[in-house]
């Protein structure tokens, strides 16, 4: 019996898709007093930090393959949580379709406010999952200081959820 060929890349995506959707999953049973807590120290809010996950999902998407997942006018601002969920399923989808595709030597020359950047596809990749492991966390942060038990998202969640 031949073993499956496992690609490192697809499964840190995977993961990403899986702790994102663990979260917004819990927090989509959250009332709206605790969706709207803020505190210092962390991004912000839990319902605009999840948004702000997935909606940079989309901005990483379109930075490598030229599309962004969904239409440039969604109402972020009022989406409700099965929508963003809908819609992380779709960024996580499309990122454990491409991420091991795309060639990480594609540089990219970036111009914002007058400041010039460069940076590779490998750093696209790199920065969606910091950036939701970043977020994940703040929300977790808040979720303790509401007294509200949060997932593990730790990789080893991750391999025990895959056996469960």
């Amino acid at each position: 019996m031949q073993e499956e060929q496992i690609n490192p890349i697809d499964k840190m995506f995977a993961y990403n898709l899986w702790a994102n959707t663990e979260l917004i999953k819990l927090c989509s049973n959250l009332a709206d007093e605790q969706l709207e807590t803020e505190m210092a120290g962390v991004f912000g809010r839990i319902q605009p930090t999840l948004v702000h996950i997935i909606r940079a999902e989309g901005g990483y998407l379109n930075r490598l393959t030229g599309a962004r997942p969904w239409a440039d006018d969604l109402d972020w601002d009022n989406m409700p949580m099965s929508e963003l969920l809908a819609k992380a399923q779709l960024s996580g989808n499309q990122f454990i379709a491409i991420a091991s595709q795309v060639d990480p030597a594609t540089r990219h020359d970036v111009e914002v406010q007058g400041k010039s950047y460069r940076f590779y596809n490998w750093t696209v990749l790199l920065q969606a999952l910091y950036h939701g492991i970043e977020h994940r966390t703040q929300i977790k942060i808040l979720l303790t200081q509401l007294g509200v038990e949060h997932p593990e998202l730790a990789a080893w969640d991750y391999m025990d959820s895959l056996s469960s």
